[in-house]
């Protein structure tokens, strides 16, 4: 098969050559693609500036290898930057009249904070990061292609080669991943009095901000890192949320000796110009599976609330005025930028594989003056990672968190040259360390929504919770 593809993008690039010389033209980039017949199993590998993007349950991937172009960017002209990086990319970009993915197609991620300096564990990750990939694999409906993006200089030899190397390593991997062993033994460092107790006063202080009225909510959040016996196979785990979590978008970023996978339930904006949706996830309930067997056993917040318990209704009431909060910020948010704008009345439920969220979508019509990056300034940060308002809400959690947020509560996703996308907020995350020994730490990150009604020591036990999302695919 590898001879095969060589052959075809070889093929392709003389044609290409052919026709860009004939035009005279100034184009200094473009894009093969080959369909494959075959099937291929995409999977993460352990490339430095790799990364994987999959939503199961639409049957879409996207598995890039080695970077052509990185633009990265920090503080609060980032996206606007990053933006103007592109643009002048894409004016450099050979695009074919038939181009139907819309080529080159990015990798975009961001950290929370656009003044994050990234340091400690986050070192070496950009904060703003928008990256072509030099090999693209793309999965859409079963229907696979290899997309190569090139640089039209007089390197083309060379190119080739380290794409053929590329090729070599990942048909490689591909044949040993089933192989390897599945995961490590992870050694779990215990929870610290000291770790709860700073958790628990950080709670009671947002609480006590949002009962004087400076705020409507705050989404106090926390790391815990602990290490492994072992080196952990990225592909066993990615392949385990893929399984456990198919209506979740699953990341694997790789680089460096960095790499950070996530798992998230929330969509920031996916765009279609001129069709716009986000997501308002908002509201936790552990999810009991052997209850959901029975029929005749729902969910408390799911009762009608004759039926319910004191308790049971004074958490109902705390979980629907949190969504209430995310919904109307996020639509209120995209109004301005929409032609036209509607989410329904009432939530949906989110069940996944260990709890329950409650979910409202928005969806609009965007106007044709705006983009993919005025919806990200428009949303980002939502509700339900920062709080109401979110921008000052923002800023305090930065200023009273222990520790760097760094790409956790931020977003990643995909932009294609049509400034079309797909974006996550980066939630049920790790930033997994390589060491020089096969040991490695990893770092989980949780949150959880305060309102005046939130007690502290249930909230910690949503976020560790939450971290369970990683955990039990670790052990």
């Amino acid at each position: 098969m590898l001879k095969t593809l060589l052959n075809s993008l070889k093929k392709q690039l003389s044609q290409l050559d052919f026709q860009l010389q004939n035009e005279e033209s100034s184009y200094r980039y473009a894009s093969l693609q080959i369909p494959l017949a075959k099937q291929i199993a995409l999977s993460p590998i352990r490339f430095s500036d790799s990364f994987f993007l999959s939503q199961p349950d639409s049957g879409f991937t996207l598995l890039g290898l080695d970077s052509l172009l990185s633009f990265k960017r920090h503080g609060v002209q980032r996206f606007d930057a990053i933006k103007d990086d592109f643009s002048r990319c894409l004016k450099q970009w050979f695009r074919n009249d038939n181009d139907s993915l819309h080529l080159p197609i990015a990798f975009l991620a961001f950290a929370f904070d656009d003044n994050d300096a990234m340091q400690g564990y986050w070192q070496g990750i950009p904060n703003t990061l928008l990256t072509i990939p030099r090999i693209l694999f793309k999965e859409e409906h079963s229907a696979q292609s290899l997309i190569v993006n090139i640089k039209l200089d007089s390197s083309y030899s060379a190119q080739l080669s380290i794409i053929e190397t590329l090729l070599q390593l990942f048909f490689a991997q591909e044949k040993t991943q089933t192989r390897q062993n599945a995961h490590s033994t992870v050694v779990k460092n215990k929870q610290t009095d000291t770790a709860y107790k700073h958790w628990k006063s950080l709670a009671q202080y947002a609480i006590k901000q949002i009962k004087s009225r400076k705020f409507d909510k705050l989404v106090t959040s926390r790391c815990h890192s602990l290490r492994t016996s072992d080196t952990i196979s990225t592909s066993h785990l990615v392949n385990k949320l893929a399984h456990y979590y198919p209506c979740c978008s699953i990341l694997s970023y790789s680089s460096c000796d960095k790499t950070i996978v996530a798992a998230s339930p929330e969509q920031l904006l996916s765009l279609q110009y001129p069709d716009i949706q986000s997501s308002a996830i908002g509201g936790t309930i552990s999810r009991n599976k052997q209850s959901d067997q029975q029929s005749q056993s729902l969910p408390f917040f799911l009762k009608h609330a004759t039926e319910q318990s004191s308790g049971e209704f004074s958490e109902s009431k705390k979980l629907l005025k949190e969504h209430h909060f995310i919904s109307q910020a996020i639509y209120q948010n995209l109004d301005p930028l929409c032609y036209t704008l509607k989410m329904p009345v009432t939530p949906f439920l989110m069940k996944l594989h260990n709890l329950y969220h409650l979910e409202t979508p928005v969806q609009g019509k965007l106007m044709d003056k705006h983009d993919l990056f005025d919806c990200i300034k428009a949303l980002h940060p939502t509700p339900a990672v920062a709080g109401i308002p979110s921008q000052q809400a923002k800023q305090w959690l930065i200023n009273n968190e222990d520790y760097d947020r760094g790409w956790y509560t931020g977003a990643f996703g995909w932009i294609d040259a049509n400034m079309n996308g797909d974006l996550s907020v980066m939630l049920r995350c790790a930033l997994i360390e390589n060491t020089q020994s096969k040991k490695q730490t990893i770092h989980l990150f949780a949150g959880a929504g305060l309102v005046a009604e939130s007690n502290p020591d249930a909230e910690w036990q949503e976020t560790e919770l939450k971290m369970q999302t990683i955990m039990e695919i670790l052990r």
